[in-house]
């Protein structure tokens, strides 16, 4: 196997000839392999791995509404059916839809000049990355695996906030170093899920950093869950269904369920430009309140302050990871208008913003658009675009018009993820004086994190208001409304909730468990169509949040509506399966999708977009879609809930 170290840029060597063409980076054993027949090997393989990777072409209008479905994913805009307000990636065959047709749509003045380098040898390259990517593993990142090389100058870049590690060091210290098998988080999007790669999350970098950390620091004692399993290996989880700030914080309780977290990434970048609205706010934030980096910044916040609050039983090593960026705002017409780019803040990038609050509240990031991006447009938007002439490219590095990395754009992120990782545990290893003979002279102060302490203290909040800290974050707030698990076995529970259901056919309040003791009122019926209402009061800050149980078997999806009637009005939707998990809203019906992956039945909460007024009364309805053939796991089809309260 054979390698380039392209961090030797700038060593003059004798003999060589500077101004050789990009392609002969790959050239690496100066053999009969031409520089111009790699890339064009590598051109023709390009969409090799890719899943669903067309887009019909479009041109994104502000205010449009994103309903996000990893498998299939549609853009609608309520105002206009025109085909241009539309978007699907779901394997259309039309060619002028394909990311690569980005060469071709720049004026024909634009001269594309081949890259030049200097050649080097394989062995300085091998020494570069078997620092960091442990043998067995080394093929899969040989650069014909690549999109491109790799220099330690790029990653050395990786580090935009160092950050607070005393928690990462606990990690490494307590866990890592002592064969411990550890649970990795993953907060993320479809970046992170693998998205257009066949495999999906197989081959994501989640996956791509366990395989990394499995056999680096391989382990033997790990956590016996509740089921009696005891953990041999590291591993990972996403929340599914979930896909930025805003989604993860409404899902909450499913971190909450997981039993136990030692390392989290948190991977928004992408995803949170697509927040829109700030529904959860508690008082008026002004002007900048409305825009969109502010609306990402107040719910990254409220991640950033509960998993710092968090204890899986340990307090958690947190890392924001700037995995890519949003690509279509850099391509020019007819992809994006360049003079409604230039007039936002970042070109729709967040990552200014997820370093700025990282740094605030001093979590570590690493990032790999941090040099990317920059690396990809240095030599123009008409290059950015190119991905014969630039290895670097936008169009080179995504499979679509969004932002979801190819196969081999998932090694890379995971490279940089096990760089950052490696480069902390020297500094680690100098601090407690285990790194070799200058240990005593490098020796690295760390300064207290004070979030990791028993009783653990947090800096006030930037973005939160104290009553949206107290409800959102400590979760200390008075509240009403129902609760159909406290009664337990005692007959009158059932009688006082007759105030408040104000129709129900087919739904019975019962405990559902070998023990009796979960109670929650329940429907079961593949047909579908049952309807429950409860009359509601609103509270002081006009908040309604839904409990309901999830679970990997036999469950359902149920839907959720506010209006002042008794009746259900929405009777054909009822009778509608739900084909997906990860449907969105249909304007003011939410659906409550009740199956998960985990093997584990836990309750999920829900936070409703749609707000009651102080003292306001309203019907909140519930009704069971029909069984469906394309989700459901078991032959039932069953929604337990378990309460609602007004805040």
């Amino acid at each position: 196997m054979a390698f380039i170290n392209l961090s030797s840029v700038g060593i003059l060597v004798i003999g060589v000839v500077i101004g050789v063409n990009l392609a002969k980076i790959y050239n690496i054993d100066g053999g009969s392999n031409s520089s111009s027949s790699i890339v064009e090997e590598r051109s023709s393989h390009a969409n090799d791995g890719i899943v669903g990777s067309k887009w019909n072409h479009y041109l994104e209008e502000e205010d449009d509404e994103l309903v996000v479905d990893f498998g299939r994913s549609t853009r609608s805009n309520a105002s206009s059916t025109s085909s241009s307000s539309k978007l699907t990636y779901e394997g259309s065959k039309s060619s002028s839809s394909s990311f690569a047709e980005y060469e071709t749509q720049y004026p024909k003045n634009v001269k594309i000049k081949p890259a030049t380098t200097t050649a080097r040898s394989s062995s300085s390259f091998t020494t570069f990355i078997e620092e960091y990517i442990p043998p067995k593993l080394l093929p899969q990142y040989e650069p014909q695996n690549l999109q491109f090389n790799i220099t330690k100058t790029m990653l050395r870049q990786s580090r935009p906030v160092i950050g607070n590690t005393h928690r990462l060091h606990a990690y490494f210290t307590n866990k890592l170093r002592t064969g411990q098998c550890t649970t990795i988080l993953v907060l993320g999007g479809s970046v992170s899920a693998g998205h257009n790669v066949k495999g999906g999350e197989e081959n994501a970098y989640g996956s791509k950093f366990v395989e990394w950390l499995n056999e680096r620091y391989p382990c033997t004692a790990g956590t016996t869950t509740g089921t009696g399993i005891t953990q041999q290996q590291h591993t990972w989880k996403q929340i599914r269904g979930a896909s930025n700030s805003v989604t993860h914080m409404t899902s909450w309780s499913l971190v909450e369920a997981i039993e136990t977290i030692d390392l989290v990434f948190i991977e928004f970048n992408v995803n949170d430009h697509f927040i829109s609205d700030l529904p959860h706010k508690l008082e008026d934030k002004g002007p900048l309140g409305e825009t969109k980096a502010y609306i990402s910044l107040w719910y990254f916040e409220v991640i950033l302050r509960r998993l710092l609050l968090l204890r899986k039983p340990d307090p958690l090593a947190i890392v924001t990871f700037n995995a890519d960026y949003l690509g279509r705002t850099w391509a020019g017409q007819p992809w994006f208008d360049p003079e409604k780019a230039r007039k936002t803040l970042f070109y729709y990038n967040q990552e200014p913003l997820k370093n700025w609050l990282s740094s605030m509240y001093e979590i570590p990031v690493f990032s790999a658009s941090i040099w990317m991006l920059p690396l990809a447009g240095k030599r123009g938007s008409g290059m950015q675009s190119n991905r014969t002439a630039n290895p670097y490219a936008t169009a080179n590095w995504h499979t679509d018009t969004c932002c979801h990395p190819r196969l081999e754009g998932h090694l890379i992120l995971n490279l940089v993820l096990a760089y950052c990782m490696v480069e902390e545990e020297k500094i680690m290893l100098l601090r407690s004086g285990d790194g070799g003979d200058d240990a005593d002279n490098n020796m690295v102060y760390e300064e207290t994190d004070f979030t990791a302490d028993d009783i653990p203290i947090l800096r006030d909040p930037i973005y939160l208001s104290p009553e949206e800290e107290a409800l959102y974050v400590i979760k200390d707030i008075p509240y009403a409304g129902v609760d159909f698990t406290q009664y337990n076995n005692d007959a009158r529970g059932e009688q006082s909730f007759e105030k408040v259901i104000v129709a129900n056919e087919g739904w019975m309040w019962y405990a559902d468990n070998r023990e009796k003791d979960k109670y929650g009122y329940i429907v079961n019926d593949i047909t579908g169509g049952q309807h429950l209402a409860i009359s509601l009061t609103g509270g002081k800050h006009g908040m309604v949040e839904v409990s309901y149980v999830i679970s990997y078997e036999n469950f359902g999806t149920a839907l959720a509506w506010f209006d002042n009637s008794n009746k259900n009005k929405q009777v054909k939707r009822c009778n509608k399966p739900v084909n997906s998990r990860k449907v969105g809203w249909k304007g003011s019906v939410v659906p409550l999708v009740a199956i998960w992956d985990e093997l584990a039945s836990v309750p999920k909460v829900e936070l409703l977009k749609t707000k009651l007024g102080e003292g306001e009364e309203r019907v909140l309805h519930f009704c069971l879609t029909p069984r469906s053939e394309s989700i459901a796991l078991g032959p039932e089809n069953k929604f337990k809930l378990l309460g609602v309260r007004v805040y």
